[in-house]
């Protein structure tokens, strides 16, 4: 069966500005900037200050069909505003011990671009729904994500590490 994520997404502006002119001390290319005029902001990694994995909350509508999802959800601060553009990726696996092993686990990535000013979005929340079928993701089980983020600038937040239980067939909690 063919796997449906969504991505969700919560953006939390907050006001502030950065000087356009300054020099990115970072390596890392952008991941998206515009060619003709970029932006770089001061070069500060994001840093992801909430993780939570748990039950959408009701029946998700995955393409015409309703189902069990499992929302997980970052919050994301950002010294220099550069979380309009970034990217967030999600290993997991179901063996709930403090650990996720990115080599062996289950991967998601979620690109979000939003409609704000570059240098402008100091916090976001991003979040991917993923459709609990009891093939890749069972029921009422609990598994344990690993996520991080990457900035505009290319800048990469610390891995953060959360566990949350699948909903049970209905969308209760499990």
């Amino acid at each position: 069966m063919l796997l449906r994520v969504l991505p969700v997404l919560w953006p939390l502006a907050l006001l502030g500005a950065c000087n356009p002119d300054e020099k990115d001390s970072s390596d890392a290319p952008p991941i998206n900037q515009d060619e003709d005029s970029p932006v770089i902001c001061d070069g500060t990694a994001p840093v992801i200050t909430e993780l939570s994995v748990g039950n959408y909350g009701e029946l998700f509508d995955f393409e015409g069909t309703l189902a069990p999802a499992l929302l997980v959800a970052a919050t994301a601060t950002d010294d220099d505003g550069d979380l309009h553009r970034m990217n967030m990726t999600l290993w997991w696996d179901d063996v709930v011990d403090g650990t996720v092993d990115t080599s062996a686990a289950g991967t998601e990535a979620g690109y979000y671009a939003m409609d704000e000013e570059p240098c402008g979005m100091f916090e976001a929340t991003y979040g991917l729904v993923f459709e609990v079928d009891g093939n890749r993701f069972d029921y009422a089980t609990e598994y344990e994500f690993a996520a991080e983020v990457v900035d505009d600038a290319g800048l990469v937040s610390a891995q953060v590490i959360a566990s949350g239980t699948a909903p049970n067939m209905d969308g209760s909690d499990g």
